[in-house]
Protein backbone atom coordinates (compact mmCIF):
# COMPACT_ATOMS: atom_id res chain seq x y z
CA UNK A 1 0.00 0.00 0.00
CA UNK A 2 1.32 3.42 -0.98
CA UNK A 3 2.36 5.66 1.89
CA UNK A 4 0.08 8.67 2.40
CA UNK A 5 1.44 12.18 2.81
CA UNK A 6 0.42 12.14 6.47
CA UNK A 7 2.19 8.84 7.12
CA UNK A 8 5.26 10.13 5.29
CA UNK A 9 5.24 13.34 7.34
CA UNK A 10 5.02 11.38 10.61
CA UNK A 11 7.71 8.91 9.55
CA UNK A 12 10.14 11.65 8.53
CA UNK A 13 9.47 13.50 11.77
CA UNK A 14 10.16 10.35 13.78
CA UNK A 15 13.35 9.66 11.83
CA UNK A 16 14.59 13.21 12.46
CA UNK A 17 13.75 12.92 16.17
CA UNK A 18 15.54 9.58 16.51
CA UNK A 19 18.59 10.83 14.61
CA UNK A 20 18.89 13.72 17.06
CA UNK A 21 18.71 11.34 20.02
CA UNK A 22 21.38 9.08 18.49
CA UNK A 23 23.69 12.08 18.09
CA UNK A 24 23.14 13.02 21.72
CA UNK A 25 23.97 9.50 22.90
CA UNK A 26 27.22 9.42 20.88
CA UNK A 27 28.14 12.80 22.35
CA UNK A 28 27.30 11.83 25.93
CA UNK A 29 29.30 8.59 25.93
CA UNK A 30 32.85 8.81 24.63
CA UNK A 31 33.45 5.49 22.87
CA UNK A 32 37.21 5.75 23.26
CA UNK A 33 36.86 6.04 27.04
CA UNK A 34 33.81 3.83 27.69
CA UNK A 35 34.85 0.44 26.34
CA UNK A 36 33.68 -2.96 27.56
CA UNK A 37 30.84 -1.81 29.78
CA UNK A 38 27.10 -2.58 29.89
CA UNK A 39 24.99 -0.92 27.22
CA UNK A 40 21.21 -0.62 27.52
CA UNK A 41 19.81 -0.57 24.00
CA UNK A 42 16.11 -0.09 23.32
CA UNK A 43 13.15 2.24 23.12
CA UNK A 44 11.48 4.86 25.28
CA UNK A 45 11.30 3.01 28.59
CA UNK A 46 15.09 3.12 28.49
CA UNK A 47 15.25 6.60 26.98
CA UNK A 48 13.19 8.13 29.79
CA UNK A 49 15.26 6.42 32.47
CA UNK A 50 17.37 9.46 33.30
CA UNK A 51 18.59 8.04 36.63
CA UNK A 52 19.76 4.67 35.28
CA UNK A 53 23.35 5.07 36.44
CA UNK A 54 22.18 6.03 39.94
CA UNK A 55 19.59 3.22 40.05
CA UNK A 56 22.15 0.58 39.03
CA UNK A 57 25.11 1.95 41.01
CA UNK A 58 27.19 -1.22 41.22
CA UNK A 59 27.73 -1.50 37.45
CA UNK A 60 29.19 0.63 34.68
CA UNK A 61 26.09 1.17 32.58
CA UNK A 62 25.39 3.33 29.55
CA UNK A 63 21.88 4.28 28.47
CA UNK A 64 21.71 4.13 24.66
CA UNK A 65 17.93 3.99 24.45
CA UNK A 66 16.22 6.26 21.94
CA UNK A 67 12.48 6.90 21.89
CA UNK A 68 10.35 5.58 19.06
CA UNK A 69 12.91 2.96 18.10
CA UNK A 70 12.09 -0.55 16.94
CA UNK A 71 14.32 -3.44 15.92
CA UNK A 72 14.95 -1.91 12.49
CA UNK A 73 16.04 1.30 14.18
CA UNK A 74 18.32 -0.55 16.57
CA UNK A 75 20.02 -2.28 13.64
CA UNK A 76 20.27 0.92 11.60
CA UNK A 77 22.03 2.84 14.39
CA UNK A 78 24.28 0.09 15.76
CA UNK A 79 27.31 1.38 13.83
CA UNK A 80 27.02 4.66 15.70
CA UNK A 81 25.95 3.79 19.22
CA UNK A 82 26.49 0.07 19.80
CA UNK A 83 29.48 -1.50 18.05
CA UNK A 84 32.01 1.27 18.82
CA UNK A 85 31.61 0.62 22.57
CA UNK A 86 32.40 -3.13 22.47
CA UNK A 87 30.05 -3.82 25.37
CA UNK A 88 30.48 -6.98 27.40
CA UNK A 89 26.74 -7.06 28.07
CA UNK A 90 23.92 -5.56 26.04
CA UNK A 91 20.50 -5.21 27.67
CA UNK A 92 17.74 -5.11 25.05
CA UNK A 93 14.26 -3.73 25.51
CA UNK A 94 12.27 -4.30 22.33
CA UNK A 95 8.65 -3.39 22.76
CA UNK A 96 5.39 -2.67 21.02
CA UNK A 97 6.95 -0.38 18.42
CA UNK A 98 7.96 -3.57 16.62
CA UNK A 99 4.42 -4.50 15.64
CA UNK A 100 1.92 -1.66 16.21
CA UNK A 101 2.38 -0.41 12.65
CA UNK A 102 2.50 -3.83 10.97
CA UNK A 103 -0.44 -4.91 8.83
CA UNK A 104 -2.03 -8.35 8.62
CA UNK A 105 -3.31 -10.84 11.16
CA UNK A 106 -1.76 -11.22 14.58
CA UNK A 107 -0.07 -14.41 13.38
CA UNK A 108 1.46 -12.56 10.43
CA UNK A 109 2.61 -9.68 12.65
CA UNK A 110 4.21 -12.10 15.11
CA UNK A 111 5.99 -13.97 12.32
CA UNK A 112 7.43 -10.75 10.89
CA UNK A 113 8.42 -9.52 14.35
CA UNK A 114 10.22 -12.71 15.33
CA UNK A 115 11.99 -13.06 11.99
CA UNK A 116 13.31 -9.53 12.42
CA UNK A 117 14.46 -10.22 15.98
CA UNK A 118 16.36 -13.34 14.94
CA UNK A 119 18.04 -11.36 12.18
CA UNK A 120 18.93 -8.56 14.61
CA UNK A 121 20.47 -10.81 17.24
CA UNK A 122 22.46 -12.76 14.64
CA UNK A 123 23.79 -9.51 13.17
CA UNK A 124 24.76 -8.12 16.57
CA UNK A 125 26.42 -11.37 17.59
CA UNK A 126 28.54 -11.36 14.43
CA UNK A 127 29.86 -7.92 15.36
CA UNK A 128 30.02 -8.50 19.13
CA UNK A 129 30.88 -12.21 19.39
CA UNK A 130 32.04 -12.02 23.02
CA UNK A 131 29.05 -10.08 24.34
CA UNK A 132 26.18 -11.54 26.32
CA UNK A 133 22.72 -10.26 25.39
CA UNK A 134 20.10 -9.85 28.10
CA UNK A 135 16.70 -9.69 26.41
CA UNK A 136 14.00 -8.08 28.52
CA UNK A 137 10.45 -9.34 28.15
CA UNK A 138 8.28 -6.86 26.32
CA UNK A 139 6.45 -4.79 28.93
CA UNK A 140 2.70 -5.48 29.02
CA UNK A 141 1.13 -2.07 28.60
CA UNK A 142 -2.33 -0.93 29.76
CA UNK A 143 -2.09 1.86 27.18
CA UNK A 144 -1.88 -0.77 24.42
CA UNK A 145 -4.05 -3.47 25.93
CA UNK A 146 -5.49 -4.28 22.50
CA UNK A 147 -2.12 -5.91 21.75
CA UNK A 148 -2.00 -7.99 24.96
CA UNK A 149 -2.46 -11.42 23.36
CA UNK A 150 -0.01 -10.57 20.59
CA UNK A 151 2.60 -9.36 23.10
CA UNK A 152 2.18 -12.44 25.24
CA UNK A 153 2.85 -14.65 22.23
CA UNK A 154 5.87 -12.60 21.14
CA UNK A 155 7.24 -12.90 24.67
CA UNK A 156 6.68 -16.65 24.64
CA UNK A 157 8.50 -17.08 21.33
CA UNK A 158 11.23 -14.68 22.43
CA UNK A 159 11.82 -16.79 25.53
CA UNK A 160 12.07 -19.94 23.39
CA UNK A 161 14.54 -18.19 21.09
CA UNK A 162 16.73 -17.20 24.03
CA UNK A 163 16.66 -20.74 25.39
CA UNK A 164 18.00 -22.05 22.06
CA UNK A 165 20.81 -19.53 21.61
CA UNK A 166 23.71 -19.49 24.12
CA UNK A 167 24.55 -15.80 23.87
CA UNK A 168 20.96 -14.75 24.66
CA UNK A 169 19.35 -14.71 28.10
CA UNK A 170 15.68 -13.90 28.56
CA UNK A 171 14.67 -11.76 31.54
CA UNK A 172 11.01 -12.42 32.26
CA UNK A 173 9.72 -9.25 33.88
CA UNK A 174 6.27 -9.29 32.26
CA UNK A 175 4.49 -10.23 35.49
CA UNK A 176 5.56 -6.93 37.04
CA UNK A 177 2.92 -4.99 35.11
CA UNK A 178 0.33 -7.70 34.40
CA UNK A 179 -0.70 -10.50 36.75
CA UNK A 180 -3.88 -12.36 37.71
CA UNK A 181 -5.48 -11.08 34.51
CA UNK A 182 -5.08 -7.39 35.33
CA UNK A 183 -2.68 -4.54 34.61
CA UNK A 184 -1.05 -2.67 37.46
CA UNK A 185 -1.71 0.81 36.15
CA UNK A 186 -0.03 2.42 39.17
CA UNK A 187 3.33 1.55 37.55
CA UNK A 188 2.69 3.82 34.55
CA UNK A 189 2.38 7.50 33.82
CA UNK A 190 -0.89 8.72 32.37
CA UNK A 191 -0.33 7.31 28.87
CA UNK A 192 -0.23 3.73 30.16
CA UNK A 193 2.87 3.07 28.07
CA UNK A 194 5.79 4.54 30.00
CA UNK A 195 6.88 3.42 33.46
CA UNK A 196 7.02 5.77 36.40
CA UNK A 197 10.42 6.46 38.01
CA UNK A 198 9.42 4.24 40.93
CA UNK A 199 8.49 1.40 38.57
CA UNK A 200 11.85 1.65 36.81
CA UNK A 201 13.61 1.26 40.17
CA UNK A 202 11.54 -1.85 40.81
CA UNK A 203 12.27 -3.11 37.28
CA UNK A 204 15.97 -2.74 38.04
CA UNK A 205 15.94 -4.19 41.54
CA UNK A 206 13.73 -7.22 40.92
CA UNK A 207 14.74 -8.19 37.40
CA UNK A 208 17.64 -6.37 35.74
CA UNK A 209 20.25 -6.31 38.51
CA UNK A 210 19.75 -10.00 39.44
CA UNK A 211 20.16 -10.92 35.75
CA UNK A 212 23.33 -8.84 35.50
CA UNK A 213 24.66 -10.47 38.67
CA UNK A 214 24.13 -13.94 37.19
CA UNK A 215 25.86 -13.14 33.92
CA UNK A 216 28.81 -11.36 35.52
CA UNK A 217 29.39 -14.26 37.91
CA UNK A 218 28.88 -16.95 35.26
CA UNK A 219 31.21 -15.37 32.70
CA UNK A 220 33.66 -13.98 35.28
CA UNK A 221 33.43 -10.57 33.65
CA UNK A 222 35.83 -7.86 34.69
CA UNK A 223 35.54 -4.13 34.13
CA UNK A 224 31.76 -3.90 34.35
CA UNK A 225 31.59 -3.34 38.10
CA UNK A 226 32.36 0.02 39.65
Amino acid sequence: MKETWKERFIRRGNEKYMAKQVQQIAKKYDASARQGEIVFYGASNFTLWKTMEEDIPMYRVQNHGFGGSDDEGLMANAEKILYPYNPKIVVFQTGSNDYVNESGTDEEKIAVCMKRKEKMFELFHERLPEAKFLVMAGILLPGRKQFLDLRLEVNRQLKELCERIPYLEYVDSAEMTYHDGAFDESLFVRDGIHLTPEARIRWAGEYIIPALDRVVEEKHLEGVKK
